[in-house]
């Protein structure tokens, strides 16, 4: 999560180089499973989701963009203790997004600018069990990870958000937006557990994978 976070926002700094016609946003999202999903599974998920946009023509309040996410859906730790060495063992339910976006923004200079999205993308769900070895003696540390194979689900629905300028030049905006996505049907995997001998344990589960995502954040854009 915090590669991600870091990668999103180095990215979103290096559109200081373009024009006016992009812009770039990273938010903080939950969220909330809903349907069938929700049934299965109720835990909210917690992460970043960065957007970033392109205005191909000025006088025409379209926006086509790409969207990135990457959230935590249920996770566990446990320590063990050996003759010389503390092992920690972290075992999570992850979820990345890729998505394709087409924005409705009119302009409002200078105002707080309401949008609309239509999305339509992916969502991959996989597993990772993370074993650390901690020594007493040093800060040396090492780890292994493993995931499981990824799970793809097409998603497809829409956003609603505003967009409030946070100085006179309107190019640092405080983001706010709510989106609802429909999942498509798809094997994934819930309730994380790690036994007194360090063994990982899931439970798999199958349903539709809809869900609710508030978001927030900020905008960055070049005049």
């Amino acid at each position: 999560m915090k590669i991600f976070l870091l990668s999103s926002l180095s990215l979103l700094l290096s559109f200081s180089s373009f024009s006016q016609k992009f812009s770039a946003s990273i938010d903080l999202q939950m969220s909330v499973p809903q349907g069938e999903y929700k049934k299965a599974n109720t835990d909210a998920g917690i992460g970043g989701r960065a957007n970033f946009f392109y205005r191909p023509q000025k006088n025409i309040p379209i926006k086509i963009g790409l969207e990135l996410g990457m959230q935590v859906k249920g996770s566990t730790h446990q320590y063990f203790s050996g003759l010389y060495d503390n092992f920690k063992v972290t075992a999570s339910n992850n979820i990345f997004s890729l998505m394709f976006v087409t924005r409705l923004q009119p302009e409002n200079e200078g105002k707080i600018k309401p949008f609309l999205d239509a999305i339509a993308g992916w969502n991959v769900f996989f597993s990772t069990v993370n074993i650390e070895r901690l020594t007493f003696f040093s800060s040396y540390n090492s780890s292994y990870s493993n995931s499981t194979k990824a799970k793809w689900a097409f998603a497809y629905g829409g956003a609603a958000g505003i967009d409030v300028p946070l100085n006179k030049r309107d190019d640092v905006g405080l983001e706010i937006k709510c989106a609802y996505l429909f999942g498509s049907d798809t094997d994934y995997l819930t309730n994380p557990r790690i036994d007194n001998d360090g063994q990982v344990y899931f439970t798999e589960q199958r349903s539709t994978t809809n869900m609710l995502i508030p978001q927030i954040g900020v905008r960055i854009s070049i005049r």
